[in-house]
């Protein structure tokens, strides 16, 4: 999910283990799960929305009323409850990061991961099959590959695994050669050698 630090992402995790444990315990994994997904996509459909969770101009009671008089009776408790334990705590700005952590532990309790590939092109059939393969196999759980398109990449993949990305993608190793190439004739220069045979 777009706009979640890992320092953000940390400090929902606390809460989202302590969501998906009641959650457990009253057989209401997925249906919070879809909640809180739905809740994401409002705020970044929103703006307006965002700020008025996370804005410190916003009194903690004034958010109380106006999240239960739009959610109470609409969604679970177990969800207002958590809304509100988040508005108290003063972290609801973190609910985007909360539903990604909500979803990656749903998913490790399902033996389910969901695989974010990004390619310049879209994926073959061969290659769909052959990436699940690999990353169920790496995995050791049942993938489902939620794709994109990034024409930025040039080729090649961009894959994401719950906290880990590997990245493959031709724009990538061509920021990192020239990386190199920028630290190599930097060092050329102040050191006085010959950029080019040392190159070479």
């Amino acid at each position: 999910m777009p706009g979640v630090s890992d320092q953000e992402l940390a400090v929902a995790r606390v809460y989202a283990s302590a969501m998906i444990d009641l959650a457990k315990a009253s057989d209401q994994v997925d249906a919070l799960l879809e909640e809180l997904d739905d809740l994401a996509q409002r705020i970044e459909a929103d703006a307006e929305f965002d700020a008025f969770l996370s804005s410190p101009m916003v009194d903690v009671e004034t958010r109380r009323r106006i999240l239960e008089k739009l959610f109470r009776g609409r969604y679970s408790d177990l969800f207002v409850d958590s809304l509100q334990v988040l508005n108290r705590k003063g972290r609801l700005g973190l609910i985007r990061g909360v539903a990604k952590a909500y979803r990656l532990a749903s998913e490790e309790l399902q033996g389910r991961v969901q695989v974010l590939v990004q390619s310049a092109t879209p994926l073959t059939r061969r290659h769909r099959e052959s990436l699940r393969e690999i990353t169920a196999r790496h995995t050791g759980k049942e993938v489902e590959l939620v794709e994109t398109i990034d024409e930025s990449l040039l080729g090649g993949l961009v894959i994401r695994i719950g906290d880990d990305k590997f990245d493959a993608s031709v724009a990538t190793k061509l920021r990192t050669l020239a990386g190199r190439l920028l630290e190599r004739a930097s060092r050329e220069i102040h050191g006085g050698r010959d950029y080019v045979e040392q190159a070479v």
